[in-house]
């Protein structure tokens, strides 16, 4: 007897331990999950800490399967199979025992009539009809079943910060600064159109990228560090096209020491991408435009398009940021439509997330700190830059949490609160450019002063990473012997011998989390400063960053 095939199980995240395949390539819709879950709706604290302190990196989940329909549409098709199944049994059963009925009323009238029965039963024609059984439901709406979720969750606020974290909305108007008066919209796009705008990616073509390179403090030996960075990251890819700061498992098979143990894919893939972006190797040209493909389609296929935007966390608002970036950039430099809707998507879960007071942290709705904003604004100003939508007043709250942890009057910054630290310092000042600080303020020449007290650090890459921009983008008499410095110490430290060769690893705070893969990414980000953004205040479309 042959029987009606059972429909697939529902889709699980449940994590694997075998790299997924890579996702597919164009014309591929994204992926849903199962049961949209908005901004907010995440694991343990563990996992919305979204860092694995010890151990190997958590497992990564396999790859969102493409849905052929809204999650509804598919769970009625699912609970539609289970009771068809049961109705066809049922229905087998009830045959059985209405031709045994009817037999017996045969016998009883015709008694004299003995014939053998042959009964056969087949499913083929229950099959056709299987679309004709439908699942009535009180909720006839696709949209009654998922949970309606406030723009903004709020969600407790995570306690026993680090100083410095480890780098792993509505359009509706609200009442505006004088500043935000003088940047009327217009403007805002125009300095995304013009043709080498604040901070923009023009410096990184071949003809401006030579120039820049000369002009600002790069030499032939930091190009070569940078070039052996990334055959390094290269030849750490794995197969599905992402990349993991547990770098010993793919073809590398430990032969590099220092793995991280964080476990976002997204943010380790993100990361990694950005130094191949920053020498203009895109998802449509470069040498590394295969790597790149492979890498971005990854991103894209992680992606879980919910009714927020496009959530890459992997547990972290750290990864959604980064992960972001590196969509937004690669759609600029690429030009390549069919990119559009993922970086998109993405930019608008960030929007979504953040807190009312204007910051971001490990997750969707939670009171900001200085080191996840700083991420997210930079995948914002990624965004404006590659012409994608970017809700104004998100920038002006970003503005105002900036004011919440300012000291000694915005020339330093804190984590959580006004401080002096370093990092978040760093992070601070930068952001301060990009939302429309001038070159002359004077706040922004005291907190130049500060760093360049301080100077390049010998382990933390995460503080060099941010006050090396700080430093460049300033121009002032501090940039070249900082630049000198910290560039030289970079080409002296960079692994020259076996399969580590190009990489570097420094014992700092951020080492065992990010490992060998996090600290080559920053470091050959670092030397590309020279032409990876244009400098911010030599030739500027519009005042006022952003």
């Amino acid at each position: 007897m042959s029987s009606t095939p059972a429909p697939p199980p529902p889709p699980r995240a449940t994590p694997g331990v075998d790299e997924p395949a890579p996702p597919p390539l164009p014309q591929q819709r994204l992926a849903e999950p199962p049961l949209p879950a908005g901004p907010g709706q995440v694991g343990s604290p563990s996992e919305q800490r979204g860092i694995v302190e010890t151990g190997e990196p958590t497992a990564e989940p396999p790859l969102p399967q493409p849905a052929t329909g809204k999650p509804l549409a598919r769970w009625r098709r699912l609970l539609r199979g289970e009771l068809f199944r049961s109705s066809a049994g049922m229905t087998v059963s009830l045959i059985v025992h209405a031709v045994g009925f009817v037999l017996m009323s045969l016998f009883i009238v015709v008694s004299h009539v003995v014939q053998p029965l042959i009964l056969s039963v087949s499913t083929e024609q229950l099959e056709e009809t299987e679309d004709l059984v439908t699942l009535e439901s009180p909720l006839t709406s696709d949209g009654d079943l998922v949970a309606e979720l406030d723009p903004v969750p709020q969600v407790a606020q995570a306690t026993n910060a680090p100083n410095v974290a480890a780098p792993w909305a509505s359009d509706q108007p609200v009442e505006r600064s004088t500043m935000l008066n003088e940047l009327a919209e217009a403007n805002l796009l125009q300095e995304i159109d013009a043709g080498a705008s604040g901070g923009g990616f023009e410096g990184r073509s071949q003809v401006a990228r030579g120039k820049l390179l000369a002009a600002r403090g790069g030499t032939p030996r930091s190009e070569d560090a940078v070039k052996l960075g990334l055959e390094w990251l290269a030849n750490h890819q794995y197969e599905s096209g992402g990349w993991r700061l547990n770098h010993q498992k793919g073809e590398c098979g430990a032969r590099c020491r220092h793995p991280g143990t964080f476990g976002s894919t997204t943010g380790a893939t993100g990361l990694t991408l950005l130094p191949f972006l920053g020498a203009n190797h895109s998802s449509a040209h470069g040498d590394y435009r295969e790597v790149v493909r492979r890498g971005i389609y990854y991103l894209e296929g992680r992606l879980l398009e919910t009714t927020h935007g496009g959530d890459l966390q992997e547990g972290t608002m750290y990864s959604q940021g980064i992960a972001t970036i590196a969509l937004c950039e690669n759609y600029a430099l690429s030009k390549d439509p069919a990119h559009r809707e993922a970086a998109q998507l993405a930019v608008d879960f960030i929007c979504s997330a953040q807190h009312p007071r204007g910051g971001w942290r490990y997750v969707p709705g939670q009171p900001g700190d200085t080191t996840v904003t700083g991420w997210q604004l930079m995948a914002l100003k990624s965004a404006k830059l590659a012409g994608l939508r970017v809700p104004s007043p998100v920038i002006e709250r970003a503005k105002e949490f900036l004011g919440t942890v300012e000291s000694a009057s915005g020339a330093q910054y804190g984590y959580l609160k006004p401080g002096k630290d370093p990092g978040p310092t760093a992070v601070g000042l930068l952001m301060r450019m990009y939302t429309g600080w001038e070159q002359r303020d004077a706040r922004l020449g005291r907190g130049v002063d500060y760093l360049a007290t301080l100077g390049p650090s010998e382990t933390d890459m995460y503080f060099n990473y941010y006050a090396t921009q700080v430093m460049h983008h300033y121009e002032g008499p501090q940039w070249p012997r900082w630049n000198n410095h910290l560039r030289e110490y970079l080409i002296r430290t960079q692994a020259r011998e076996n399969h580590e060769r190009g990489s570097w690893h420094f014992e700092d705070r951020h080492a065992h989390a990010g490992g060998r893969l996090y600290t080559t990414a920053l470091c050959v980000m670092i030397l590309e400063v020279y032409y990876r953004h244009m400098p911010l205040y030599e030739k500027r479309s519009v005042g006022g960053g952003f």
